[in-house]
């Protein structure tokens, strides 16, 4: 009799943890598994892999292209034309004269290089003139920029004989600020080192402009007034010839 209620006893019991084991073991197993399959996602997810390297690789290669396909070019150009309606004064005498000029620029980032001419005929004269330009600000000849120039300007005189050749060195510096997008104003001031001939003796002088330019993408039209000025000190020239003019004229951005 005994024995018999031990047996039951022990089968209660036994029955019992395998209820507890049942009802209260698998969320402790759900958690444990939700724990591992966590940390298994974080390491696949930090995984490197020659196939995500590679793919990696092409991405920026083609990243490169695109930036060198629309990133600026840092080489400028601009080729210019100009129509000069001036007066020259000579020995308290003025007369009213009619001229062209052209200009080219080559910039390579911020360093670049300047060509002038212009023909006055009616005077026998012509200026060429040619610089080194540095620009101390702005991104680009068709941006607000402050530049610095150095060069010489030779003007032939035709009038005289022997044919007389005047080399001028100068420095200059030049100012352009756009007021909007498609709108600004520009200045230039250049003084002219001495130079000794002959005729005309000692030579320097000064060349100052301003003016206003519209632009329409890369064409820009422009209106300046300028002021050249000669100085000499020969005994048979007049001391001081003074041009002074409107200037417009055409420019093409490339």
């Amino acid at each position: 009799m005994y024995q018999q209620f031990r047996f039951q006893i022990l089968r209660l019991s036994a029955s019992f943890l395998l209820v507890s084991l049942f009802c209260f073991s698998p969320p402790v197993f759900a958690f444990d598994n939700a724990k591992l399959f966590e940390r298994a996602n974080k390491r696949e997810g930090s995984r490197w892999t020659l196939s995500e390297w590679l793919a990696q690789k092409e991405r920026n290669k083609l990243m490169d292209l695109w930036l060198a396909m629309n990133s600026p070019s840092p080489y400028e150009f601009m080729l210019g034309f100009s129509y000069n309606n001036y007066q020259s004064t000579e020995n308290q005498t003025t007369l009213e004269y009619i001229t062209t000029g052209a200009v080219i620029q080559a910039y390579a980032q911020f360093l670049g290089l300047s060509l002038e001419y212009e023909n006055r005929g009616d005077e026998h004269e012509n200026d060429l003139s040619g610089s080194i330009n540095l620009r101390l600000l702005g991104n680009s000849i068709q941006s607000t920029h402050l530049s610095i120039h150095f060069g010489q300007r030779t003007r032939t005189v035709s009038d005289i004989t022997p044919r007389t050749l005047l080399r001028n060195q100068f420095g200059q510096i030049s100012l352009q600020i756009y007021l909007n997008p498609f709108l600004g104003i520009n200045g230039i001031y250049r003084n002219y080192l001495p130079t000794n001939d002959a005729t005309f003796g000692d030579v320097t002088g000064q060349y100052t402009t301003g003016g206003l330019f519209i632009d329409f993408k890369a064409i820009r039209i422009l209106g300046e007034w300028y002021e050249d000025i000669q100085k000499n000190n020969g005994s048979s020239v007049s001391p001081e010839i003074k041009r002074t003019g409107i200037k417009t004229g055409l420019q093409f951005f490339f």
